[in-house]
């Protein structure tokens, strides 16, 4: 409130030294022209020659104006796009995390339709389908993401791992994931190495399992649970294999570390020995598992 009394009376006193200057002024102005001769006040001229700046800044204006306006309705009609785009695409994200699967696709479709995040509406689209059990319909989605974005390359070979995984084709999908390691930086993500652990105990190659399993630290980011549990399944695969050789058996259950010595794994040990003949190799074997349980 106070800046604008103090434009008024700014801009009140100059209109008033202006008017007084004005009127004190008694000269004229002649513009001659071959024949043609006018004459007029000079203050006349002073605010011709004003109106004539003033109107002629305005049409200059309104010129420039006139020329950006395709340009601002260019700019307008991609903002408005863009826009229309993201809403289409954060609808597919959130209905795919509502379970909506089909209706997170036509969402996922509208986006890259409109252009925005092209990759990514393909990776949520392929995502979808993998929750509609599918697998032709994500196998399609997931090889439209290397056409749209070459940066999400691993992202696709780590969904489509896991589309592997579920429809139990175990070595391609490792040979997926070894594309995917290769394709990113250390350290590799949790997912991957789910992914790859649940891959190695389809194949059934225990040792691999386990090596893998032990190699693994916490800030790997999974949990002691699931590692727990592939461990287990290792040891038992291991074990089953050797359960028709009594002295292999043996010595495989004796070597297993205390810590993965589970009241589980040992119960199923347990069994298996109970169906042996025996000997002093299931001897030593019941002796070890009594041992365990006793700790």
């Amino acid at each position: 409130m106070k800046k604008w009394l103090i434009w008024g009376l700014a801009l009140g006193t100059l209109a008033v030294v202006v008017a007084d200057l004005m009127h004190r002024n008694d000269g004229y102005a002649v513009i001659v022209l071959s024949s043609w001769r006018m004459e007029m006040s000079l203050n006349f001229l002073v605010l011709a020659v004003l109106a004539t700046l003033i109107v002629g800044a305005l049409l200059l204006k309104l010129l420039q104006g006139t020329l950006r306006l395709p340009g601002r309705i260019a700019r307008y009609r991609v903002l408005r796009r863009q826009r229309k785009g993201e809403q289409a695409f954060l609808s597919s994200l959130r209905l795919l995390l509502e379970g909506h699967y089909e209706a997170s696709i036509k969402s996922a479709e509208r986006a890259r339709k409109l252009g925005f995040a092209t990759g990514y509406a393909d990776l949520l689209a392929a995502r979808a389908a993998q929750g509609l059990d599918d697998q032709d319909r994500a196998a399609v989605w997931l090889g439209r993401v290397d056409a749209d974005d070459r940066t999400l390359v691993a992202a696709r070979l780590e969904q489509e791992a896991e589309m592997l995984v579920a429809r139990r084709q175990y070595e391609p999908a490792l040979q997926v994931l070894n594309l995917a390691q290769q394709a990113t930086k250390p350290p590799r993500s949790t997912a991957s190495l789910r992914t790859e652990l649940r891959a190695l105990l389809g194949t059934e190659r225990w040792e691999d399992v386990l090596l893998q399993v032990r190699s693994l630290r916490p800030r790997d980011g999974l949990s002691q649970s699931f590692l727990a549990s592939c461990r287990r399944q290792a040891h038992l695969g291991n074990l089953r294999h050797y359960r028709s050789d009594q002295q292999r058996f043996s010595m495989y259950l004796v070597q297993i570390p205390q810590r993965e010595c589970d009241p589980d794994l040992l119960d199923a040990a347990d069994a298996m020995l109970s169906r042996m003949v025996a000997d002093e190799w299931t001897s030593k074997a019941r002796a070890f598992i009594d041992t365990h349980k006793a700790a």
